[in-house]
């Protein structure tokens, strides 16, 4: 199923960084004997593709240390240096790793699209391997300028050891090249429909990263607010081409990625980066998506996780107790053993929080074998279709204020968070209405009737009476509110009811005003897409990073259980430095032209 891996099994022909087999050739391919035929370009595109799946890139950094917000900290209490508590030098490896890792991606790019012309192949198999070379390039240096702000933009490749010295170009200047490359990759990549899975650069997925490209623009540091049209219209053209929609069901989008399969049907995983397992149980390349920000757990056969990323209460609060996403995106359960079956699920009470781990990606569903300790194949989400219609709306909402257009698609996603259409009606409370007495133990919930199922729950006592039921399970499709029982626990009296969601409980208001409209787009945005590698990215584009850190770090050490008070360590350490990364050190001493990052 990994397509595009197996063209890394040929070898690479830009290898610089070694790999888990360590596949790099023993002799690097002078170009000039290359790019000959389909296989050549094939192999080389497949280069300038693999920087992405590095333990420096989507493998992890992206999504972990170069990610810190106000959704996660580091669970590990004795960690005090590090980019995860925002402690760090220039020096630093993480920092080091990936600038290198993406310039390299750019020498692969500069190489390729200086020698593709000389293949003999078909000319629209060429032109399609040049849009998306030109495409990777472009989106390399968006993610340069993204952490380092103004840095060196090269072009073409470098044909001498001594040509180290390279200045800073502005950022501005380096976005309207990467807006204006991705513009011409559009017309020459392939449709989506092409292909059955979703790691190759398609139209779509131009379109898309041209909307974050250009709301970035419209945002801190450029404020190009015109760029807000531009970020509306790619949006639009996505939306139009009809071609993605969201999945009805939001946990499967990320069950699927696990089960290592392709949503063919929604396609609403835009663009992923692949990772993948060899059938001896070998490492093709390997990420680290779901065994270091998944359910902590230390069953190599179940699927290890080192569970590092915990939730904040901040984040958790942010959600209404009925969005499904919320107990997906964080963990309401961990691993145990009970009753003598191991790693059953066992679930948090309302005051254990900050105990939860962050668990978009769960190996409880990954079905490669065997399942390896600190890596995973399970596919990193780079684009969805969910957040190109939150980016229309943000940039709609900016031109227009709230138009309908716009309210309408942050509904579609609001309702298939709460997952309205697929679940319908669900419990939303059970409460006490008597406690009873005589309790010895926690009596038994039953949930019966009301036309739906699915639903449970438990209860707690307090001195020989109920005091409290805990809603595991809400259940789906009730038609009418069901009856809640509760037998056993040697006491008597006891009754509770439940109250049912309703169908409109998403509905965003028809006169909402552009304030309210831009707080809520920014809401869901943070809901729907957590722990995908973009919280930071927003905050910084709207201005806020450093506020919100230094608020949180004052929340989390006013309102923490005492065990967890240092999870306020990385937020408190932010200042206005920590927007940008530093320019490593390495690049300082070899670069003489080069300037530091402020701060720094």
């Amino acid at each position: 199923m990994k397509k595009l891996y197996i063209l890394l099994a040929l070898g690479l022909l830009f290898s610089s960084c070694k790999k888990f087999l360590d596949t790099k050739p023993t002799d690097f391919v002078s170009p000039g004997n290359y790019f000959k035929t389909e296989t050549d370009i094939n192999t080389a595109l497949a280069g300038v593709y693999d920087i992405l799946g590095k333990t420096g890139t989507y493998g992890r950094s992206f999504y972990v240390e170069f990610d810190l917000n106000d959704q996660w900290f580091d669970s590990r209490s004795n960690v005090i240096t590090g980019m995860t508590v925002n402690n760090y030098t220039i020096s630093d490896n993480t920092i080091n790793t990936t600038w290198e890792l993406l310039y390299d991606g750019v020498k692969r790019a500069n190489i390729f699209l200086e020698n593709v012309d000389r293949a003999e192949i078909e000319t629209k198999k060429k032109n399609f391997a040049k849009g998306e070379a030109m495409f990777l390039r472009a989106y390399y240096y968006f993610l340069l300028c993204n952490y380092w702000g103004d840095v060196p933009l090269r072009t073409t490749s470098v044909t001498s050891a001594k040509e180290v010295n390279f200045k800073n170009t502005p950022s501005a200047q380096i976005y309207d090249f990467v807006a204006a490359e991705m513009e011409k990759a559009a017309d020459l990549v392939d449709v989506s429909t092409s292909f059955q899975y979703n790691s190759r650069i398609t139209k779509t997925v131009v379109w898309g990263i041209l909307a974050r490209v250009n709301l970035k623009m419209a945002g801190a540091p450029l404020n190009k607010t015109e760029r807000y049209a531009e970020a509306r219209k790619w949006a639009k053209m996505v939306i139009d081409d009809g071609k993605h929609s969201l999945n009805p069901d939001y946990e499967n989008v990320f069950i699927k990625m696990c089960r290592d399969e392709y949503d063919t049907q929604y396609r609403e995983s835009m663009w992923e980066v692949e990772f993948n397992k060899i059938s001896t149980g070998g490492q093709e390349e390997e990420g680290s998506v779901g065994s270091i920000n998944g359910i902590a757990n230390s069953d190599r056969v179940f699927g290890y996780s080192y569970g590092v990323p915990r939730v904040t209460q901040k984040y958790f609060d942010s959600f209404e107790p009925t969005d499904a996403r919320r107990d997906w995106n964080i963990g309401p359960y961990s691993y145990g053993t009970v009753n003598g079956i191991a790693n059953s699920r066992v679930y948090f009470n309302s005051t254990q929080i900050y105990n939860r781990n962050t668990a978009k990606w769960r190996r409880e569903y990954e079905t490669a074998q065997p399942k390896n300790l600190g890596t995973t194949p399970i596919n990193f989400p780079i684009l969805r279709y969910a957040d190109v219609l939150l980016m229309f709306a943000e940039a709609d909402n900016e031109i227009n204020g709230p138009t309908q257009e716009a309210i309408e698609y942050v509904e579609l996603v609001r309702k298939r968070g709460y997952a309205i259409d697929f679940k319908g009606r669900i419990i939303k409370t059970i409460n006490v209405t008597s406690g009873g007495a005589g309790y010895t133990a926690a009596p038994t919930v039953s949930i019966s009737g009301g036309g739906g199922s699915g639903a449970s729950a438990v209860a707690t006592i307090s001195n020989g009476s109920v005091n409290a039921i805990n809603i595991i399970l809400r259940g789906s499709k009730f038609t009418s509110i069901p009856t809640i029982s509760l037998t056993g626990g040697a006491g008597t009296g006891a009754t509770a009811t439940a109250a049912l969601t309703d169908l409109t409980d998403a509905d965003v208001n028809r006169s909402i005003n552009k304030v309210d409209f831009k707080e809520l787009i920014r809401e869901e945005r943070s809901k729907e897409l957590g722990y995908e590698g973009l919280r930071k990215f927003d905050l910084v584009r709207w201005g806020e990073y450093v506020s919100t850190m230094q608020n949180l770090a004052t929340e989390i050490r006013l309102g923490a259980p005492t065990n967890y008070r240092f999870a306020a360590t990385g937020a408190s350490n932010v200042t206005d430095r920590d927007v940008l990364n530093p320019i490593p050190s390495r690049e300082v001493m070899l670069n003489k032209a080069i300037s530091q990052n402020k701060g720094w």
